[in-house]
């Protein structure tokens, strides 16, 4: 009989959430006091389903998106509020190794770093000589 019973887990609250976008409001503001960068580790926080669903929703989806490839894929998306990037980083496999709230102008694995701009220009460089001593 017990087995006719319609049963239905209640819904998780978004208990996490509300704290969470209290915490990125004030990242926002010593961002813009101090150039303070702010990173949220969103992997190690009990999230349910309803903190993620109402983070997406308050924080709304921005203009920008980035992928990087580079040993498994960064996926790097603005959000509705400028200055507040979610990061997410897999494997070369897809499984998610790292998911963050980061709270800054310009996520810092964006940023090319000095070192590959260096070999960037050497190789530059060689392609630029190579053409024109007719070698294409």
């Amino acid at each position: 009989m017990l087995d006719t019973i319609p049963i239905r887990p209640a819904p998780s609250p978004a208990a996490n959430a509300p704290a969470l976008l209290r915490e990125i409001a004030a990242a926002l503001d010593a961002l813009l006091l101090s150039g303070r960068r702010h990173c949220i580790d969103l992997g190690s926080l009990p999230l349910s389903t309803a903190d993620r669903d109402l983070l997406r929703e308050t924080l709304g989806t921005g203009e920008i998106r980035m992928e990087l490839v580079a040993l498994g894929s960064s996926r790097i998306e603005e959000t509705g509020v400028p200055g507040v990037w979610w990061v997410r980083h897999s494997s070369e496999d897809g499984i998610l190794l790292t998911e963050s709230l980061e709270i800054c102008h310009v996520p810092e694995i964006v940023p090319a770093d000095t070192t590959d701009i260096a070999n960037g220009l050497q190789r530059l460089r060689q392609a630029l000589a190579l053409r024109e001593s007719g070698g294409h």
